[in-house]
């Protein structure tokens, strides 16, 4: 169900309003870290800070099979209250993820995007009855603290500057054995080209039915993990309504996607592969390699291979006529001690723009305003990153610089102009504290265009996880 957003009608505001937002953000926060007590240990929250080193260093493949960490609850009450009770009850995990989102861009044609909402998500997963049957259901809500009429398209809320409510995801899980299961219905992926992309107030949720699991060593090797499926329906991250996935691809076919891969590791390296079929729209192909070089206790390095290819099906649905895309990737990391310098080139084919209709893009130089993966254009990126661990826990930064060139019309072949980005990213998680987990994150970026046009944007986050069990 749609909720009507308030605070509408808003006169346009220029940065005072961003400055005083990310002040009032910052100030509430210290305030509560203040006034709180240790309860819980720290944990990895659903926006991952950078790394601290190049072994912790994360692939599109790799996020397919990330083990989520299992939150401590804010009290052992509840949970001694269950003990007893089967595992089906006893093992329930309910975990309450706060968010608010503050979002501003000015783009090339000196309009402007901006909201601030508030919402998140309650998630809910039972145990295992008879060791073989178990369900997941999340709520997800964002509504507006501020949101101005004439300066919709942050997709922080729906279309219209609109508030959402919607039950994302409610799957059964049927266990095949130990690390393998079946997963249908409504959920979520991490794999390249369909995934969260939760970088807003909610992610992409998605109806699907799925096999998934591993077998050997997942960490030293050799080890394989794999996922296969059929994907009908995605519901869109600034949405409460699920489409088929060719909808959302922009055919008005209604077709849905399968998709398989794998990958394969063996000590510091890894292989992997995957696909997407959705008929009469759009075939994807992607494949990735690495290789992780631990010279010393501090120093550390890392290469990466990535390659995507792209092209339509069958009756050409999507834009009525062929076409062919692909893009050729490598990354380059550098770690000591906990700091990383990077460095990553992508070339991308003449024919077409690349397409990620249900995901964030993968590609390696895929930053905060452009993705760098249109037809013809190469980019190069080198980037900073600190984990500040050794002075102030919880604290990471990074700097970034980008440019692309050599991009073309895919339909006339003429040039087109060149870009390049600058981003900053600043990021503190509480590891002390009723705040404990909590993240407050600030990020700027600035997109220049040949002729000097700009885009600028900032990004205010603040997550709070709760654990009830």
């Amino acid at each position: 169900m749609k909720l009507r957003q308030g605070m509408m009608g808003q006169p346009k505001i220029g940065h005072s309003v961003v400055v005083g937002s990310i002040f009032l953000l910052a100030l509430g926060v210290l305030i509560l870290t203040a006034i709180t007590e240790s309860l819980a240990d720290t944990e990895a929250t659903l926006e991952f800070p950078p790394p601290a080193t190049v072994e912790e260093t994360l692939s599109p493949m790799d996020m397919s099979f990330l083990d989520r960490i299992k939150r401590p609850p804010i009290t052992d009450w509840l949970k001694q209250k269950l003990k007893d009770t089967p595992p089906f009850i006893r093992d329930t995990d309910l975990n309450l993820q706060l968010r608010t989102f503050y979002f501003f861009q000015e783009d090339l044609d000196r309009s402007y995007k901006e909201a601030w909402a508030i919402g998140g998500w309650l998630e809910y997963t039972s145990g295992w009855l008879y060791d073989l049957l178990g369900v997941s259901a999340t709520l997800y809500t964002s509504q507006p603290l501020f949101a101005p009429e004439d300066r919709d398209g942050t997709k922080l809320l729906a279309p219209g500057q609109e508030g959402y409510t919607v039950l994302g995801q409610l799957f059964g899980r049927i266990k095949l054995y130990e690390r393998n299961e079946v997963r249908f219905f409504r959920q979520t992926y991490d794999n390249p080209y369909v995934n969260k992309y939760d970088s807003r107030m909610t992610p992409n949720t998605f109806e699907g039915y799925t096999v998934r699991g591993a077998f050997g060593d997942d960490k030293a090797g050799p080890g394989v993990q794999y996922v296969a499926g059929y994907v009908p329906k995605i519901k869109l991250r600034d949405s409460d309504e699920f489409i088929y996935m060719s909808e959302a691809a922009g055919a008005t076919a209604q077709r849905g996607t399968g998709m398989g891969g794998a990958r394969f590791n063996y000590g510091a390296s890894s292989i992997a592969a995957i696909e997407y079929y959705t008929p009469d729209i759009l075939n994807i192909f992607y494949t990735e390699a690495k290789h992780v070089w631990k010279v010393t206790d501090d120093l550390g390095f890392y290469l990466g291979t990535q390659f995507s290819h792209q092209q339509s099906l069958g009756d050409r649905l999507l834009t009525g006529d062929s076409f062919y895309a692909y893009q050729v990737g490598f990354l380059g990391e550098a770690g000591y001690r906990n700091g990383i310098l990077s460095f990553a080139y992508t070339k991308a084919g003449d024919g077409a723009d690349l397409r990620s209709p249900w995901s964030s893009y993968p590609g390696w130089t895929s930053v905060q305003i452009r993705d760098f993966n249109r037809a013809g254009e190469q980019a190069f990126l080198v980037k900073a990153s600190y984990d500040w661990k050794r002075f102030l826990p919880g604290l990471t930064t990074y700097v970034l610089y980008i440019v692309g060139d050599g991009r073309k019309d895919p339909s006339t072949g003429q040039g087109l102009r060149d870009e390049s980005e600058l981003d900053a990213d600043v990021q503190y998680r509480f590891t002390k504290g009723f705040l404990d987990g909590c993240s407050l994150r600030l990020r700027y970026a600035n997109l220049w265009e040949e002729g000097g046009r700009t885009v600028q944007q900032v990004r205010v986050i603040l997550n709070l996880p709760i654990s009830f069990l």
